[in-house]
């Protein structure tokens, strides 16, 4: 119906036999995979018949091989608890005992056939591998205790056909394993002891040359080490830091007040041009610069305070000072205007500024050079010419700008040194602490080992382990002998159910759902038609009537199909550009429904209110005169013989707006007929007399008409038939239209069933509410008893 979007990516699980993946282009249809989850649900009841074959042939050939008989017993697998050493309280575990595992080697099974008669069983000693048929069959667990424990109690257990045979070979493991350990019990103790008192003397000279090297190892470190952490009063270890670590620390500090710093001269120097760019009055300037000055507020370096010596941020002592002349500058500017000269408070302001200037010079420093004012205190001086105090101001800003440039310069250079020499320091720290972690990971083994040494009278004592057979040989049938003959056919048949759907399925190349056309079309889908359906009623009525059964559009308004027409109608609507008014319709090959379509699609489009014509183009085996039961003569070839105009053969049909050109009586050479010019002067002079014309042009895989066609069209519409149209085939029709240059608009995809249509999400019974299936349209002949079968879209 209409366009349909593709879905969501969603986890699949694709597969491809002989190593064929998705798009590899591996095989013929370019790698192509079958989703298994669908693929499963899909055959889930063949698979069930398949499971339920196995199990009957499973059960038969259980019958024929005859029951399984299986001896078991428990033993109980013990040593003596350790006895306290000095140095603490007894092992309350023993050691890891692997009794399972010995109790099916061939030593212990080996024992058994020489020792305890289990090669006087013919069924055992006369097979190819005696060891290994006991040992497959054997079975040894852990009903009690665990891996290390003193006291593990093992399940004995062994299956054969014969009862007797199968008691006796777990008798014989059993006594086997009994005499193992007995002999095993105090072998090699001398051994263990004296590879003991090597090992002490090889710790001890290795404690010995390390303690050496460290030591030389201190002496010749060209750095001071980290003294031991310091416990503070909480009794948590601060962190020690060596001398290098500390000098980093504290350039890195410098680095961030200077970065403060600046950031503080420069928002006030930026505050300052913006208010100069503004055109400020002079004296909102000079108050602001007051006011900048007596809060300080742009920073909050050394020397803080209110007195401004942040907002200047030089050394603290040349910061000061420029703070002091820049606030009694200004104080004498204000007094000379509104006191005049000789005033007393003139005067002293600027004694004061004397002092400052003479301060600077005991300093050492130079204070703030600008044009506006010299140094002298002289009074006439200063009255006359007056003091630029923003231009001062700013000069003095961009001043420790340019001190603070250089003095993050030095800082660069001093931090880099800083941490080279706190790397070297690192560096020997972390190679003292390996050094003496290995010293003392040496000395704990040396210490375990000289425990063991001291304990190892007392160890012989407690070696090797006891067995006793705790329950007789009991003997049942073994139920594992059905489930493993039963389960294995059941497999084999759900397996070969599986084979063979699946390599059915695979050689099936046949469309099966809109993903498949989707993906190999390579073009948008212009919607899908559903199966036909009718009842008999419905398709006698439309024997009886002016067109024929398949122009369910006409016959059928209300149905599905109709609906599923008319979304293909609403998608090609959207698809056709201004001036567009000639669709061509093909398919592949014969069969595939396209002049059913063609007739319905163009019903439809003449029911929207068009003027529709319908053209048959198909002058090999023409279809459309039978469909709307109208004589074949007279029709397309005879207007590109020139023996009629196309007017003349224009025949008018029982849908309003509809009009239809037949093929005519089939020529010997349709395809020259074609390449005539006359077939594009059709065209150009009917566009003048409809909205839509519609050509149904012969199958694009078979002839070559729809090519020769295609340059008198505006575009074609593609029509696949599902379940019968191959993937080779759409790849195929996708390499001819490439070729020659088609503009394709579509794909419709025709016969979808309700499976498929479920599949895609696009179920038609799911609406079926919205169908008006009775609406039929009536004739007033009477209907005939007749058995007319449902007529599919082909």
């Amino acid at each position: 119906m209409n366009p349909l979007p593709h879905p969501e990516n969603e986890a699949e699980f694709d597969f491809a036999p002989f190593g064929l993946l998705n798009g590899s282009g591996g095989s013929t249809f370019g790698g192509r995979s079958i989703n298994i989850t669908q693929f499963v649900v899909s055959i889930w009841k063949p698979l069930a018949v398949g499971g339920m074959l196995g199990i009957l042939l499973g059960m038969a050939a259980y019958l024929v091989i005859g029951p399984v008989y299986s001896a078991s017993t428990q033993v109980l697998v013990s040593r003596p608890p350790s006895v306290p050493d000095r140095d603490g309280p007894a092992n309350s575990f023993g050691d890891r005992g692997d009794h399972i595992k010995l109790m099916k080697t061939d030593e212990i099974i080996l024992r058994a056939f020489k020792d305890h008669g289990l090669s006087e069983v013919p069924e055992l000693a006369e097979s190819y591998d005696p060891l290994k048929s006991v040992s497959e069959d054997l079975n040894v667990s852990r009903s009690s205790g665990q891996e290390s424990s003193f006291d593990n109690i093992l399940d004995i257990g062994y299956s054969h056909p014969d009862k007797k045979i199968a008691k006796r070979v777990v008798q014989a493991i059993v006594e086997s394993y009994r005499d193992y350990l007995v002999e095993t019990r105090n072998e090699n103790s001398h051994e263990v002891y004296t590879l003991l008192l090597s090992q002490q003397h090889d710790f001890e000279n290795r404690v010995a040359a390390m303690e050496k090297d460290y030591h030389q190892f201190r002496r010749d470190a060209p750095v001071f080490l980290k003294a031991s952490p310091v416990i503070t009063l909480n009794g948590m270890p601060a962190q020690a830091q060596s001398q290098a670590e500390m000098e980093v620390a504290e350039l890195e500090r410098a680095q961030r007040e200077n970065t403060r710093r600046r950031s503080g001269i420069e928002a006030r120097l930026t505050t300052l041009q913006g208010m100069l760019e503004d055109g400020k009055q002079r004296e909102v300037i000079e108050f602001w610069v007051m006011h900048s000055l007596s809060t300080g507020t742009a920073t909050s370096g050394a020397g803080g305070g209110g007195g401004g010596t942040a907002a200047l941020a030089g050394p603290p002592a040349k910061a000061q000072l420029d703070q002091q002349l820049m606030t009694a500058r200004l104080l004498e500017q204000r007094l000379l205007h509104t006191l005049g000269a000789d005033h007393t408070s003139v005067r002293n302001v600027r004694q004061q500024i004397d002092t400052i200037l003479d301060f600077y010079r005991r300093q050492g420093l130079t204070p703030p050079a600008t044009s506006a004012f010299s140094g002298s205190s002289d009074a006439p001086n200063r009255q006359s010419r007056g003091m630029d105090m923003v231009g001062v101001y700013q000069q003095m800003l961009e001043e420790q700008l340019r001190e603070l440039d250089a003095d993050d310069e030095k800082l660069v250079l001093l931090h880099k040194d800083a941490q080279a020499r706190a790397k070297d320091a690192e560096m020997f720290e972390i190679e003292d602490q390996r050094r003496k972690d290995e010293i003392a990971r040496i000395k704990d083994q040396a210490d375990q080992n000289f425990k063991q040494i001291a304990a190892y009278d007392l160890a012989q004592e407690e070696e090797g382990y006891r067995m006793k057979q705790i329950s007789q040989v009991r003997i049942e049938r073994s139920m594992k002998q059905v489930i493993k003959i039963v389960g294995a056919f059941t497999m084999l048949g759900v397996a070969a159910a599986f084979c063979f759907f699946y390599f059915r399925e695979w050689n099936d190349t046949r469309l099966k759902t809109l993903d498949e056309v989707r993906e190999l079309a390579k073009h948008q889908l212009l919607g899908s038609i559903p199966k036909f359906t009718s009842s008999p009623d419905a398709d006698r009525l439309a024997t009886t009537g002016p067109l024929h059964p398949a122009l369910c559009y006409y016959h059928r308004p209300g149905s599905k199909e109709a609906e599923a027409f008319r979304g293909v109608r609403t998608s090609l609507f959207f698809g056709l550009r201004d001036g567009d008014k000639v669709v061509q319709i093909s398919s592949p090959e014969p069969g595939d429904g396209k002049s059913t379509v063609a007739a319905n699609m163009a019903a439809a489009i003449a029911q929207s209110g068009k003027k529709v014509l319908l053209i048959d183009c198909d002058l090999r085996r023409p279809t459309q005169h039978g469909l709307f039961r109208v004589p074949q003569e007279n029709g397309l070839t005879d207007v590109l013989l020139g023996e009629a105009t196309w007017r003349n053969t224009v025949r008018a049909t029982a849908i309003d707006g509809l009009s239809l050109i037949t093929a005519g009586l089939c020529p010997d050479n349709p395809a020259e007929l074609l390449s005539r010019p006359a077939l594009s002067h059709i065209l150009e002079s009917a566009r003048e007399s409809y909205d839509l014309i519609i050509l149904d042009s012969p199958p694009i895989l078979v002839v070559s008409d729809p090519c020769i066609i295609s340059p008198s069209t505006n575009g074609l519409m593609l029509v696949f038939r599902m379940m019968k149209t191959k993937q080779l085939t759409v790849q195929r029709t996708n390499e001819v239209l490439q070729s020659h240059g088609i503009r394709t608009l579509g794909v419709i995809v025709n016969d979808l069933d309700e499976a498929q249509a479920q599949e895609a999400g696009l179920s038609y019974d799911a609406y079926s509410s919205y169908y008006n299936t009775g609406n039929q349209r009536r004739t007033s002949k009477p209907l005939a008893p007749t058995a007319v079968p449902p007529l599919n879209a082909n």
